[in-house]
């Protein structure tokens, strides 16, 4: 009978990592934790942004936050991949703030290691996936419906601004208005 990881001491590992990079700023930590992390990350990201390019800034952005703040993970308050997810989801919001999604990010070359063909960045944990969805539903959850729906059809279904405004027979002025308004109360509740 095959033993299985406990999901407890693979977090205790993150968490070291995350200390380790904390303390010391020791690459081959950050290296480790790209290895483990940023192929979770991107799997996500991909669902959760229809272009490539998107999701892989998102991640490219996370993994840099997580470089510069992983001091500001503790323990005592969650595990370490719930922090780490956190952190995307911040980021996440982010990048749907700014609109332009202009390519100014610090150049990151040392901190961005190629992912191998042999690492299965194509599969998310179950548990992650649920992690994430449910956080990111209870969001949702806290808009009113019209913004809600707005936020749904543009950020999860992967529609246009214009097409929203076509299907739900609104100005385009109107849904631009309602998506900036969830979007910060959505920061505000995040931000809390």
């Amino acid at each position: 009978m095959a033993t299985q990881v406990s999901q407890p001491n693979k977090d205790d590992g993150i968490a070291l990592l995350l200390a380790n990079i904390a303390s010391k700023q020791c690459k081959r930590s950050y290296d480790t934790l790209f290895r483990e992390v940023a192929p979770r990350l991107l799997n996500l990201a991909r669902k959760q942004f229809v272009d490539e390019s998107l999701a892989l800034e998102m991640v490219q952005e996370t993994m840099l936050k997580l470089w510069l703040k992983a001091g500001l993970y503790d323990a005592s308050k969650g595990n370490a991949m719930t922090w780490i997810f956190s952190v995307s989801r911040n980021v996440k919001f982010d990048l749907m703030r700014k609109g332009k999604h202009q390519q100014s990010w610090v150049q990151g070359d040392d901190l961005w290691p190629i992912l191998t063909e042999e690492e299965d960045s194509d599969k998310i944990s179950s548990e992650d996936q649920e992690l994430v969805s449910n956080e990111l539903k209870e969001l949702i959850e806290r808009l009113p419906e019209e913004q809600a729906d707005i936020v749904r059809r543009v950020y999860l279904h992967g529609e246009s601004q214009q097409q929203v405004s076509e299907i739900l027979n609104l100005p385009l002025g109107t849904v631009k208005s309602r998506l900036r308004l969830a979007l910060k109360k959505m920061k505000e509740v995040l931000d809390d």
